[in-house]
């Protein structure tokens, strides 16, 4: 059985390069605090680094009935 961080995991894990680590965590129904390890981060601002991970959950963000509401905490790492 799959689960809204399973999705989230392998959504992120498919749109951003070289994912060594990421940790998914439910706050409360619908949000979610998300850590992820990548190369891929190298040499980019905050945002930027935001940006790339929310692109990568967008359709599980998308619609009335999306199983995510909210990220509440994005922790993006290089190493």
């Amino acid at each position: 059985m799959s689960t809204v961080q399973d999705a989230i995991k392998d959504a992120i894990v498919t749109h951003i390069d070289d994912v060594s680590t990421v940790k998914v965590t439910s706050t409360a129904a619908g949000h979610f605090d998300i850590a992820v390890t990548s190369p891929a981060f190298e040499g980019k601002r905050t945002l930027e680094r935001h940006r790339l991970v929310l692109n990568a959950i967008k359709e599980l963000m998308a619609g009335d009935a999306a199983p995510v509401h909210a990220v509440d905490s994005i922790q993006t790492k290089t190493a």
